[in-house]
């Protein structure tokens, strides 16, 4: 990979990373990651595997590509799925499944409702 790319991937983090008003702290919490390491990914300076890309992404609860992606993910459309997944982020596991079977029961109710 060239070596923007790198840049590139540590912009990236970032920006997902203080959308979310995550520390560097949380974020190497949870991909169970030193704090220094966070810092100079984000700085271009260290050089991600692609199984590190792959943890970072399901911290952010994204695709890996969206961390490749050059186009950035606020000028992309968003879909009604990462809509609801941005939603859902933030919650544990069981909230979340609670928030889904609210949702779907929501759903069947206005299925029942004529289309405007």
């Amino acid at each position: 990979m060239p070596e923007d790319i790198y840049r590139h991937i540590g912009r990236r983090v970032r920006e997902e990373r203080a959308k979310r008003g995550w520390t560097q702290e949380q974020l190497a919490e949870r991909i169970d990651a030193h704090v220094s390491f966070v810092g100079q990914l984000e700085r271009g300076i260290k050089k991600p595997s692609l199984a590190t890309i792959k943890k970072i992404a399901e911290a952010f609860g994204i695709k890996a590509g969206d961390i490749l992606d050059e186009a950035s993910p606020s000028k992309k459309p968003r879909s009604g799925e990462r809509r609801f997944a941005d939603l859902l982020h933030g919650y544990s596991h069981s909230q979340q499944d609670s928030l889904i079977r609210i949702f779907r029961q929501l759903a069947r109710q206005l299925k029942k409702f004529p289309k405007k």
